[in-house]
């Protein structure tokens, strides 16, 4: 009940107004496929380099900022980098997972059914509910600034999307270097630590214990305000 007064504490209503669908993009038409397409196929050099540029924040350690910078830029030595710098050979390009799949960016942080499901039980653990991209720059654009969520909530999403990237690149290590694996579960687990570590840390005002971040992080958010 607390949850869902907080929620609706900035909701005014109005008896004679009713409620419309409203296609932001387009305000006056509303949506239609053609409106929709064009913004999914002509985003520009200088909003693409805005997206590389957003990785670095204060509540973001610099080397998680690092990573993900050269994620978005496609520098990470993912085993087809590594080809394509001739730094192996062409033969050596299974995913390190061993699932069969080219090890590529997207293949290994969107595409591989561990790390798949991984960002299935994080949008789980928000209680939200949406279709991610295949393609990494879209899938941090859509992840850092959910529609329909308050802007407030942007920094939040944006380090759990970092931790979880963290996570991601760490397990991948762990598996190429040491042999060794971990449970979903325990991913998730460590998705969940790092970004309450990391707000705890360089949030001053950030004073929720562990439990209440893992048990309800959208409501840890709200009470930012």
């Amino acid at each position: 009940m607390r949850e869902c007064s907080i929620l609706m504490s900035n909701t005014v209503l109005q008896d004679n107004v009713h409620d419309v669908w409203r296609w932001l993009l387009d305000s006056i038409h509303g949506y239609s496929v053609r409106g929709a397409y064009h913004f999914l196929t002509t985003i520009d050099a200088s909003s693409d380099m805005t997206v590389v540029d957003d990785v670095w924040h204060k509540y973001i350690p610099s080397k998680v900022s690092v990573l993900v910078w050269r994620l978005l830029r496609n520098r990470l030595p993912t085993k087809d980098n590594l080809v394509r710098r001739q730094v192996i050979p062409t033969t050596d390009t299974d995913c390190i997972t061993g699932c069969g799949g080219l090890e590529t960016s997207a293949h290994l942080f969107l595409h591989y059914d561990i790390f798949r499901s991984l960002w299935h039980h994080v949008w789980c653990w928000l209680h939200i509910s949406t279709v991610p991209p295949d393609n990494i720059r879209q899938h941090f654009i859509q992840f850092t600034s959910m529609a329909g969520m308050p802007r407030f909530t942007h920094t939040f999403m944006k380090v759990i999307w970092c931790a979880s990237v963290w996570v991601i690149w760490k397990e991948r290590n762990k598996c190429l270097f040491q042999n060794m694996t971990s449970s979903l579960l325990v991913l998730v687990e460590q998705v969940k630590l790092h970004s309450f570590l990391w707000l705890r840390s360089k949030q001053f005002n950030f004073a929720y214990s562990y439990h209440e971040w893992w048990q309800n992080p959208t409501l840890c958010m709200s009470l930012q305000l």
